[in-house]
C-alpha cells in the first residue's frame, strides 16, 4: 500500500476517533437505544447515542475517553513520519483503560460492595471485572492487586528498575543507621572517659603517693609513654589507603533499545554477536598489596631515594603506587630509576608519573601479574556508555581503575594515533568503527575508509552499501590505491566547501543546528563522516604534499560540517606527523611506541616508551599536557565478520556518491596508467610552446619542487609528447601547438 492511501486511511481514523469523542462529551445517561424519543440531546444524534451507550454504560465508564485517544494514536502513525513502536504505546493505553475502568469503580463502591455495586464510574464491562475481583479476593484483595498493576504498568512504561531502586534504598538507610552507632559509641566512649579523668585527679592530689614514687621509676614511665605514641605514630604512619578497581553498572543495550516506544526502522545489531569471557583472575588481596608497596619502598631507599608510600590503587592491567619523596627528595630521581625498578619489581616496563597532576606525589605504574582482558561487549553494554549524550562516542575501553572511558569524536573533533606493530593500534580502529556502527543509523553516519596495508580494513567491504561513502571514479569501497586516496581526500574537501554553502543559505552554524533544522522539516539529515586512515605514513612517502594539504585543511575547516578524521600511523616520525599535521589534531592516543623521541613526537611528553602494549595507551585530550592511561578494548575478527554480516542482510538506505576532482588530470588520450597530477595540461602547454622539455623551466614556471617537475616530464615522455632523456640538454618536442587543440578538443567531447 502507497503512502498517499495510508495517509487517507489515518484522516478517517482521526475523524471517526474524534467523532467518537464528541459523542462521548455529549452522552446523556437517560438516552439508550431502546428508548430514543423524538428530542436528542446528544449533538451527534442517534449515532451519539448508540457510542455513548455501548463504550460509556456498557463498556469501559467515565474511563472509555482513553478509546478515541488510542484511535487518535494510530490515525497520527499512520499520517506522520514520525516513528515510534505503535504496538507497544498501544498496549499501554490499553492496559491503562482497563485499569482505570476498574480503580474508577472501586472508587465508587468501596463503602457499598456488600449492598448492591454501581456502574456509572467503571461502566458495566468494569464493574463485572471489579464484582469478580471482590467475590475472589474481597475488597483489601482487590485493592492491593489493583496497586500491584498500577506500579507495574508505570514500571513497564518508564521501563523502571525496581531491583535498583529497592537496593539504593537499602544502602542508604543502611548507611544512616550505621553513622547513628557510630555517634551513639562515640558518646558512650566520652561518657566513660569522664569518671576516669577525676580519679586520675584524685591520686594525683593525694601527697602519700607522691612519697611512694621515686624519681628513676617516674622516668622509666614516661619513657615508655613515649615509646608507646611513638609506635602508634609509625602504625598510624604505616596504614596504607587501598582503592581497588571500580566495577561499572552494566546494562542490556539490546533491552533498552527494544522498550523505547521509538520505532526504529533500523534494527541496530545485538550485543550477542559480540564476546564477552568472564575474567576469573584472583582479586589482589591487601596484604600482598602492603607487601608490594612496602617492597617498593624499601628498593628505592636501596637506591638512596627515600619516600613514604602513600595510596595504592588497583585495576584491571596496572596497579598505581603512589609515593610521597621526603624532604629534598627530587622528583626526577624517581624518574631515572624506572628501569631498576622495573628489574626489582619483575615487571616488563614501568612508569614514573613525576609528579602525579595536581598532587605533590610520584606515581608508579606497574603491571598486574595476571591483567585482564576488557571486551568491547562490556564497554558497550555499560550503563555509561548508554547514557552519554556524546554525538560520536566511541568506546576506546577502560581507565587503568577498571572505569569506562567513552570519547565524542565530535569535541576532539580529530584524532592522531600512533603505535608500533602489535601494540594495539589496529584493535582500537576496530573497537572505534564497532561503536560507532551500534550507536549511529547509516543516514547519521558514513565511513571513508583509506586502507593503504589493502588487509587490515577489508572486513568492512560489507558495508559498502549501508555505511561506507561512495565516489565516482572510485572503484573500490574500501580505498587500497594511493592515487584512489589523495582523490578521495581532494572529494571530501569539495563536500566539505558545499557543505559550508549549505549552512550558509539556510542560516546555520554547524551540522547538529542544521540538522535538528531539517528533521523538524522531515528531510534527509545530513549525515557525520569519519574518515579513517590506517597507516599515515604510505600515504606520506607515496606524495606528502598531495596528502598532507587536503588533510590539514579538513583538519582546520570541517568539524562544523560534520566531518571528522582519525588518522593512524606506526611510524610517529616528524617527517610523517608533520608541524600542520600535528597542529590541527589536539587529540592525541599513543600506543607502545619505541623511543622516547616517538613518544615525544606523538604527545609532546615521554610515557609511550614505557607502555606494555596490547591496547595499552596514553590519550592526550585537546588542551591537556597530561595524558591519561586507558586500555584498549579488544574486539575479534570474528566479532566484526558477525556484525558486519548482520549490517549486510538488512534493507540498503539511499546511496550517496560524492562527485570526484578529475577535471584537470593527467589522464589523457583515455589512458588510465598515468599519474594524476592537476598541473599536466599547464605544464604540456609551457613545454609546446617553449619548445623545450625542461625539468628546470617548470619548475620556474609552475613554482614546483624538482620530483613534481621530473614526474611530469616522464608523463610526457609516457604520453610521446617529449623525446627520451638526451644528458643535459633539453629534450626533444614531439608535438607542436596542434596538439593543445586536440586535447581541448578532447576535453569538449
Amino acid at each position: 500500500m502507497d503512502k498517499t492511501r495510508i495517509q487517507i486511511i489515518g484522516w478517517l481514523l482521526g475523524f471517526c476517533s474524534l467523532l467518537i469523542l464528541g459523542s462521548m462529551v455529549g452522552y446523556d445517561a437517560s438516552e439508550e437505544p431502546s428508548l430514543v424519543s423524538n428530542s436528542i440531546n446528544n449533538p451527534f444524534n442517534i449515532v451519539g447515542v448508540y457510542v455513548g451507550y455501548y463504550f460509556v454504560k456498557l463498556g469501559f465508564g467515565y474511563a472509555a475517553y482513553i478509546i478515541p485517544l488510542i484511535g487518535l494514536t494510530v490515525s497520527f502513525y499512520l499520517i506522520s513520519n514520525f516513528s515510534f513502536m505503535l504496538s507497544r504505546l498501544v498496549s499501554y493505553q490499553l492496559a491503562f483503560l482497563f485499569y482505570l475502568s476498574i480503580t474508577l469503580g472501586l472508587f465508587q463502591n468501596y463503602n457499598s460492595f456488600s449492598s448492591q455495586i454501581s456502574y456509572e464510574y467503571s461502566g458495566l464491562l468494569g464493574g463485572l471485572v471489579l464484582s469478580l475481583l471482590h467475590d475472589w479476593i474481597g475488597p483489601i484483595g482487590a485493592i492491593s492487586l489493583m496497586v500491584a498493576l498500577w506500579i507495574l504498568l508505570f514500571v513497564g512504561f518508564f521501563n523502571l528498575d525496581l531491583y535498583s531502586s529497592f537496593q539504593s534504598a537499602a544502602s542508604f538507610i543502611q548507611s544512616k543507621i550505621k553513622s547513628l552507632s557510630e555517634i551513639n559509641w562515640r558518646v558512650s566512649l566520652k561518657n566513660e572517659d569522664k569518671p576516669k579523668a577525676v580519679e586520675v585527679k584524685k591520686i594525683i592530689d593525694d601527697e602519700s603517693f607522691l612519697d611512694d614514687i621515686t624519681e628513676e621509676e617516674s622516668k622509666e614511665e614516661i619513657t615508655e609513654e613515649v615509646e608507646g605514641e611513638a609506635i602508634n605514630d609509625v602504625e598510624s604512619e604505616t596504614e596504607l589507603s587501598i582503592e581497588k578497581g571500580i566495577i561499572e553498572k552494566e546494562v542490556d543495550i539490546d533491552q533498552k533499545r527494544s522498550s523505547s516506544i521509538i520505532r526504529k526502522d533500523w534494527k541496530f545489531p545485538s550485543t550477542d554477536l559480540l564476546e564477552f569471557i568472564s575474567d576469573e583472575s584472583e582479586e589482589l588481596s591487601t596484604d600482598y598489596l602492603k607487601d608490594r608497596a612496602e617492597f617498593l619502598r624499601n628498593s628505592i631507599s636501596t637506591f638512596g631515594v627515600e619516600g613514604k608510600t602513600g595510596s595504592i590503587k588497583t585495576g584491571p592491567i596496572i596497579t598505581l603506587f603512589e609515593i610521597e619523596p621526603a624532604e629534598g627528595v627530587r622528583v626526577n630521581k624517581f624518574v631515572q630509576l624506572s628501569d631498576d625498578i622495573a628489574r626489582v619489581m619483575e615487571a616488563d616496563r614501568v612508569r614514573i608519573l613525576a609528579p602525579i597532576p595536581g598532587t605533590s606525589l610520584v606515581g608508579v605504574e606497574i603491571p598486574n601479574d595476571n591483567p585482564q582482558t576488557i571486551y568491547l561487549k562490556s564497554v558497550i553494554n555499560s550503563e555509561k556508555y548508554l547514557k552519554s549524550n556524546a554525538k560520536l562516542k566511541l568506546a576506546i575501553g577502560k581507565g587503568i581503575l577498571g572505569d569506562i572511558a567513552i570519547l565524542d569524536l565530535v569535541e576532539m573533533p580529530h584524532l592522531l594515533i600512533a603505535g608500533t606493530t602489535g601494540s594495539g593500534k589496529s584493535v582500537s580502529l576496530n573497537a572505534i568503527i564497532v561503536s560507532l556502527l551500534y550507536q549511529l543509523k547509516p543516514d547519521e553516519v558514513k565511513f571513508v575508509i583509506i586502507d593503504p596495508k589493502k588487509v587490515e580494513m577489508s572486513l568492512y567491504k560489507g558495508l559498502e552499501d549501508h555505511y561506507l561513502l561512495k565516489f565516482d571514479g572510485i572503484d573500490e569501497s574500501i580505498i587500497t590505491k594511493k592515487d584512489n586516496a589523495i582523490l578521495a581526500l581532494r572529494s571530501l574537501e569539495k563536500e566539505m566547501d558545499a557543505r559550508y554553502d549549505l549552512l550558509a543559505e539556510s542560516g546555520k552554524r554547524n551540522i547538529a543546528e542544521y540538522n535538528s533544522m531539517v528533521k523538524k522539516a522531515k528531510k534527509d539529515l545530513m549525515p557525520y563522516i569519519v574518515l579513517m586512515v590506517d597507516e599515515l605514513a604510505d600515504l606520506m612517502m607515496y606524495s606528502s604534499r598531495d596528502v598532507e594539504v587536503p588533510i590539514a585543511r579538513l583538519a582546520q575547516l570541517a568539524r562544523a560540517v560534520g566531518i571528522h578524521l582519525v588518522i593512524a600511523t606506526q611510524r610517529p616520525s616528524v617527517d610523517v606527523i608533520t608541524g600542520i599535521i600535528k597542529a590541527n589534531f589536539p587529540a592525541r592516543i599513543a600506543f607502545q611506541v619505541a623511543t622516547k623521541i616517538d613518544s615525544r613526537t606523538i604527545l609532546d611528553v615521554n610515557g609511550a616508551d614505557k607502555l606494555i602494549g596490547k591496547g595499552d595507551m596514553l590519550y592526550q585530550k585537546p588542551g591537556s599536557s597530561s595524558p591519561v592511561r586507558m586500555h584498549g578494548a579488544f574486539v575479534t575478527l570474528k566479532e566484526i565478520e558477525d556484525l558486519v554480516e548482520y549490517i549486510s542482510k538488512q534493507p540498503k538506505p539511499n546511496e550517496i556518491i560524492l562527485e570526484t576532482v578529475r577535471s584537470n588530470t593527467s589522464t589523457l588520450n583515455g589512458n588510465e596508467s598515468g599519474i594524476e597530477d592537476e598541473l599536466l595540461e599547464q605544464a604540456i602547454e609551457i613545454v609546446v610552446m617553449s619548445k623545450q622539455g625542461s625539468i628546470s623551466l617548470l619548475q620556474r614556471r609552475l613554482s614546483v619542487g624538482y620530483s613534481r617537475a621530473a614526474r611530469l616530464i616522464d608523463e610526457m615522455e609516457r604520453l610521446k609528447i617529449v623525446g627520451p632523456f638526451t644528458g643535459s640538454k633539453a629534450r626533444e618536442v614531439l608535438v607542436d601547438e596542434s596538439y593543445l587543440e586536440t586535447i581541448k578538443d578532447d576535453q569538449e567531447v
